[in-house]
């Protein structure tokens, strides 16, 4: 081979290389961005279609590319929009070599917040563990002074796993006050909903508490149910006393409202003989599908003071509105074979 021939081959390696190939297409991001100056929006959208397509140079490389994407994304003297594009090619690599780079993406206060919010998108999708996706979002969740679109975006993800330590999720639970507004209510379900996924009897006695703070039968009492509702088990074994009282009054001042109904119901089922009381003032209630879920509830606990009351409703079914068909909601012949079926099984227990 000659010496010639050796210099070419080499040359060429080198200029495959993962870092020569990212700062290639980095470079070219950048006169993409730069020529959108004095151009109308449809010609900006055209040219950002052109940068997101510089991708196919790069999807080759795979997990080899992550290193060079998070450099330059760490190069804080590029623009913003251009770390967006290098973000997103990072994400698209969808390994766990890109893992800790966008990790580390997210927890820079430095970074761009449209940036920290796309790195907190796409960190559950690289196949790292459950455990060091909650640990990442967690870290940024307990930053002070977090961006709100960083915040938003980390909650979208959050909300599939739950926090080790529940105290930043309870703070912005109650950060918007007892009656967040529209904007805020999903970030404030979302806390409630990471709550719910959150295991041990801290994160049980914070869903408690949140419960019982906030005011009966709005949006924020219901994310506080459904949180609740999600480890019934775990709230039952360790927290039982602690509960009956609160989700007994919760039976009460969410009557009206059968989709948080019935999440207590199984609440007070979960909790045991003690919740039978709340179950038996349930009895004539208005709802057929409440009702039935009841009924079968104080089935488990031989509630049979309830029996004149649910034959009451059974006798006058065929007139009763509340087993007329209602969109959305189960079939009321169905509703109605399942009260018969706990009337039956009371009976027995007499």
């Amino acid at each position: 081979m000659t010496w010639a021939l050796w210099l070419a081959l080499a040359l060429n390696a080198s200029a495959q290389t993962p870092q020569a190939v990212v700062a290639r297409a980095m470079a070219r991001a950048e006169k993409l961005l730069a020529a959108q100056k004095g151009k109308d929006a449809w010609e900006r959208r055209d040219l950002d279609r052109q940068a997101e397509g510089l991708y196919k140079d790069i999807k080759p490389l795979g997990w080899k590319a992550a290193p060079a994407l998070a450099a330059a994304v760490a190069d804080l003297k590029r623009p913003p929009k251009v770390r967006l594009f290098a973000v997103s090619f990072l994400a698209l690599i969808r390994d766990p070599a890109a893992f800790p780079p966008l990790e580390d993406i997210l927890l820079n206060p430095e970074q761009d917040p449209g940036v920290r919010a796309l790195a907190a998108q796409s960190l559950p999708g690289q196949g790292a563990p459950d455990a060091s996706v909650s640990k990442a979002l967690c870290a940024a969740l307990a930053q002070k002074d977090l961006p709100r679109e960083v915040l938003d975006d980390v909650m979208l993800s959050l909300g599939r796993y739950g926090c080790l330590e529940p105290a930043a999720l309870v703070g912005l639970a109650r950060s918007f006050g007892p009656r967040p507004g529209a904007k805020d209510l999903p970030v404030v379900a979302a806390a409630l909903g990471a709550l719910g996924r959150s295991r041990g009897s801290a994160s049980g006695t914070a869903r408690l508490g949140l419960m019982g703070g906030v005011p009966a039968r709005g949006a924020a009492r219901a994310a506080a149910i459904r949180a609740l509702d999600a480890r019934r088990t775990e709230v039952a074994d360790w927290l039982a006393p602690e509960a009956l009282p609160v989700v007994a009054e919760a039976l009460r001042s969410e009557s009206e409202r059968w989709d948080t109904m019935l999440p207590l119901i199984r609440l007070a089922v979960a909790l045991g003989p003690d919740a039978g009381p709340a179950l038996s003032r349930l009895s004539s209630h208005p709802d057929a599908e409440v009702l039935a879920e009841a009924a079968e509830g104080m089935v488990l606990y031989k509630r049979v003071e309830a029996i004149p009351d649910l034959e009451a409703v059974l006798a006058g079914a065929m007139r009763d509105p509340r087993f007329s068909p209602k969109e959305g909601r189960p079939d009321p012949a169905a509703l109605l074979s399942r009260l018969e079926k706990a009337v039956d099984a009371l009976r027995r227990a007499r």
